[in-house]
């Protein structure tokens, strides 16, 4: 299903068969791009390989993700977002997941995200029964600030709306991709800054660069 035709650039909802390369595209663009990757040496890309493959292909069957192609380069693969729906019974078994894993770099990675959808109360506070969940945005770096940021949120909206779903959120780890969603229309509904979240030493976990200097959950309704 074709979403958006616009300079050059075709946005479609991904397909199971697309996942080797969108796979090699976050390790390439993501894992290691995002504020919580930059500067690790662990291979967090690898870490429970097996594991997360099957997750991504589960949530890929959704049909709420979506690749971004660069038609005036042979279709390359330039921007992807994943996405599936989050119900509180989901939620719960990921927050515990979560909570149970080594802390290894996708371990903390997750302990973090799963703490501040917590502290944002969304069920609550917008009194819905499920919404549209971001897990992955990212954009080739070669494509970064010319645009296909905004191309791929409002594709994502659009999705969202034809499935149903009266919300989305994402949780905005990198500023510049928070800065994109806010212009898409989102609002921020809690923050927490890195060097707030510490080990038991008081040390702050992650210590990215600025601009990087805090974690939000961005909500917008559909």
């Amino acid at each position: 299903m074709i979403l958006s035709q616009k300079d050059g650039i075709t946005v479609r909802v991904m397909k199971e068969d697309d996942y080797p390369r969108v796979k090699t595209f976050m390790t390439d663009y993501f894992h290691y791009d995002e504020p919580m990757g930059m500067g690790l040496e662990e291979p967090i890309h690898l870490q429970h390989e097996e594991e997360v493959d099957r997750q991504y292909l589960a949530v890929i069957r959704q049909g709420l993700s979506i690749v971004a192609l660069d038609d005036n380069n042979g279709g390359l693969l330039v921007g992807i977002a994943v996405a599936e729906t989050m119900d509180p019974i989901e939620m719960a078994k990921q927050h515990k997941e979560a909570q149970e894993m080594e802390p290894n770099a996708l371990g903390r990675s997750r302990k973090l995200i799963a703490k501040v959808e917590r502290e944002a109360n969304i069920f609550e506070r917008y009194g819905v029964s499920s919404y549209l969940s971001l897990l992955v945005l990212s954009v080739h770096s070669s494509m970064r600030q010319r645009g296909v940021l905004l191309i791929i949120s409002s594709c994502l909206f659009k999705l969202g709306r034809l499935r149903g779903l009266p919300l989305f959120i994402g949780s905005g780890t990198n500023y510049y991709s928070t800065r994109s969603a806010m212009k898409a229309g989102c609002e921020c509904i809690h923050a927490l800054a890195y060097a707030d979240y510490t080990d038991e030493q008081g040390r702050p976990i992650y210590n990215p660069p600025a601009p990087h200097t805090h974690i939000r959950v961005l909500a917008s309704k559909l």
